[in-house]
C-alpha cells in the first residue's frame, strides 16, 4: 500500500481584513487562474534527459527493478548510490554530464546469505559524505568519502567482525554526524537502542547516549534547527520526545507523552525552525505539539476533539502551522491553519472537492506534499473499496481560499508507486501524472493550471521517476526508460524571462 506524510478541522477563514466568515467548499471558480499565481516562476526547466547508461536491462517490474538511490547534493556534485541485482554495489557521483558520471568506489557482491548490503543512508556533513554499506569482513557498517576513490574508507566497525551493525537515521547536525544504533538482544541480555556521533574518523565515533534497554525509537524524526528531535518508547507503552544536538549533555528528554493505548506519535512534521507532532490523549482527541528543541520550547499547540474526523500534519507559511481534516461523513478534505504562538484557535483556509464523495468508500487523505516559503503543494488521495486509490489529485495552497487551487488530476493511481512531489523553488515544482496517451511519467507545474504539463515522455509504457533532487542549476531524478531499467536522468534549469 502507498504511505501518507503530512493533517486538521472545520471552522472559519480568516478574511485579509482580520475579520472571520463562515467556512466554506470550494467551488468551480475557485479552480480559475488566479492572480496570486498569474506570475512566471523565477527558473524554468529546459529538456529532461538521460545521464548516463548505468544499470542493465532488468525482467524485474519497472517500479522494482534497482535503481538510482539515496540522490543527495555533495559539494555541488550529485552523489548517489547504484545496488544492482547481481549484489554488487557502488558509490557514484555526477555532474550531469556523462563523462562526469563515475563511479568512485565499488564493492563486489558478497556472498548468500548476505543482506544489508545496499551502499544507502548518502549523509553529507561539511566536507565529508556518510553512508552505510555491508561488506564480508566487516558487515553492515559506517563508511566516509570525499568522493574519491582514495577517500573512501570504513570508518569504524561499530559491531567488530563480520556481524552487521543496524545503524538508522544519519543526520548531520553542524559538522557532526549523529544516528542510533541498534543492539539486538540475546538469550540472556535485552535490546538497546543507543545514539552514536561521527566526525569521520575511528577515535571520533563513539556513543553518547545509552536509551535503555527494551525501548523503541520511531523511525520519524524531525529537526528544530541544529536539533534532531526523536520518539522514545519504553517497554510500559509511555512515549518520550527527546532531543540531541550530537554531544552526550545535549542529548535529552524534551517531554513524556501521554499518549493512547501505547501509540507513539501520531504525525512528524518540521520546517526546520521548528517540530511538529502530534499525539491521541485517552479519549481520543488528537493533540497537536511544536518544539524549538528545548524542554521549555516544547508546548501544546492545539487540541482536536475526537468527533471522527482525521487530522494530519503538513508544515508551515509564515506565522502558521497548516493541517488537513478528513470528514468521513461527507467525504471532503479540509485545509485548516494553526497560529504557532496557539492564539486564536484554528482557521479554515479552503474545503477540496471530491468528484466521488457521493460514493461508497470515497475517503479523501493527505498524501505526500512539498513546501516552499509561500506554497505548499500536496497531493489529495481519495480512496476506494480495493487497494488502489480512486482518484489521486495535485493542490497547491499559498494559504488563502482563493489561491488553493487542483493543478491537475489523476497523479498515479497505482497502489504500489506514488506519485512523488519535489518543490525546487516556489514556482517549479516536478511531479509524476497519468494520463492515457503517455502512462505515468514526470510532469511539471509553476503553480498555474496552463503551466503544469509534462515533461518528457520517456518511455513506451510508464517511467516511474522518483528520487527527484535539485543541485545547482540542474535536477536529477530517475526513471525506466528505453534501456529496460532504471536510469539516472535529469533536467537543466535555467532563468525564465
Amino acid at each position: 500500500m502507498r504511505g501518507w506524510c503530512g493533517g486538521v478541522l472545520v471552522g472559519w477563514l480568516a478574511t485579509g481584513c482580520g475579520g472571520m466568515v463562515p467556512e466554506e467548499g470550494l467551488s468551480r471558480e475557485d479552480v480559475q487562474e488566479q492572480p496570486a499565481f498569474a506570475a512566471m516562476a523565477a527558473v524554468a526547466p529546459g529538456t529532461a534527459s538521460r545521464v548516463k547508461v548505468i544499470f542493465p536491462p532488468t525482467q524485474m517490474t519497472p517500479r522494482y527493478a534497482e535503481g538510482p538511490s539515496s540522490l543527495v547534493d555533495f559539494k555541488g556534485r550529485l552523489a548517489f548510490a547504484a545496488n544492482f541485482e547481481d549484489g554488487s554495489r557502488a558509490l557514484w557521483t555526477s555532474d550531469g554530464t556523462s563523462a562526469g558520471t563515475v563511479a568512485v568506489r565499488s564493492f563486489p557482491a558478497s556472498p548468500p546469505p548476505a543482506i544489508n548490503t545496499h551502499v544507502a543512508q548518502l549523509t553529507p556533513v561539511g566536507e565529508r559524505l556518510f553512508f552505510t554499506v555491508g561488506e564480508p569482513v566487516n558487515g553492515n557498517e559506517l563508511w566516509v568519502s570525499d568522493c574519491t576513490a582514495s577517500g573512501t574508507r570504513l570508518v569504524k566497525d561499530v559491531t567488530p567482525g563480520a556481524e552487521d551493525s543496524q545503524l538508522a537515521s544519519l543526520t548531520a547536525l553542524g559538522n557532526t554526524l549523529t544516528f542510533f544504533r541498534a543492539v539486538p538482544g540475546t538469550d540472556s541480555t535485552p535490546s538497546r537502542m543507543e545514539v552514536w556521533k561521527s566526525d569521520g574518523t575511528a577515535t571520533g565515533t563513539v556513543r553518547i547516549r545509552d536509551l535503555g534497554a527494551g525501548v523503541e525509537v520511531d523511525w520519524r524524526t524531525a529537526r528544530a534547527g541544529n536539533v534532531l528531535v526523536f520518539f522514545v518508547r519504553n517497554e510500559a507503552g509511555n512515549t518520550t520526545a527527546w532531543r540531541t544536538d550530537g554531544t552526550s549533555a545535549g542529548t535529552q528528554p524534551l517531554r513524556t507523552l501521554n499518549t493512547s493505548g501505547g501509540y507513539g506519535p501520531v504525525d512528524v512534521s518540521s520546517d526546520g525552525r521548528l517540530a511538529f507532532f502530534s499525539t491521541y490523549d485517552a479519549q481520543g482527541a488528537t493533540l497537536v505539539w511544536k518544539t524549538d528543541g528545548t524542554r521549555a520550547g516544547t508546548v501544546h499547540l492545539y487540541t482536536f476533539v475526537n468527533d471522527g474526523r482525521y487530522p494530519r500534519l503538513m508544515t508551515t507559511m509564515g506565522e502558521y502551522l497548516y493541517v488537513t481534516l478528513s470528514n468521513p461523513v461527507d467525504q471532503r478534505l479540509a485545509i485548516f491553519r494553526l497560529r504557532l504562538d496557539g492564539e486564536g484557535g484554528k482557521e479554515h483556509v479552503a474545503t477540496l472537492s471530491n468528484p466521488y464523495a457521493d460514493q461508497l468508500d470515497a475517503f479523501p487523505s493527505l498524501s505526500t506534499f512539498s513546501a516552499t516559503a509561500d506554497r505548499i503543494y500536496f497531493e489529495q488521495y481519495i480512496g476506494s473499496s480495493g487497494p488502489a486509490p480512486r482518484d489521486t489529485q495535485l493542490w497547491v495552497t499559498d494559504g488563502t481560499k482563493a489561491g488553493t487551487k487542483l493543478l491537475r488530476r489523476p497523479l498515479s493511481l497505482s497502489d504500489e508507486y506514488g506519485s512523488p512531489i519535489f518543490a525546487a523553488d516556489s514556482s517549479l515544482v516536478f511531479f509524476a501524472a497519468y494520463d492515457g496517451a503517455s502512462g505515468i511519467e514526470p510532469w511539471v507545474t509553476d503553480g498555474t493550471v496552463a503551466g503544469t504539463r509534462l515533461l518528457k515522455d520517456i518511455s513506451t509504457g510508464s517511467s516511474y521517476p522518483y528520487a527527484y533532487t535539485r543541485v545547482g542549476q540542474r535536477v536529477f531524478f530517475s526513471a525506466f526508460d528505453d534501456t529496460l531499467a532504471n536510469q539516472l536522468w535529469s533536467v537543466p534549469l535555467h532563468s525564465s524571462p
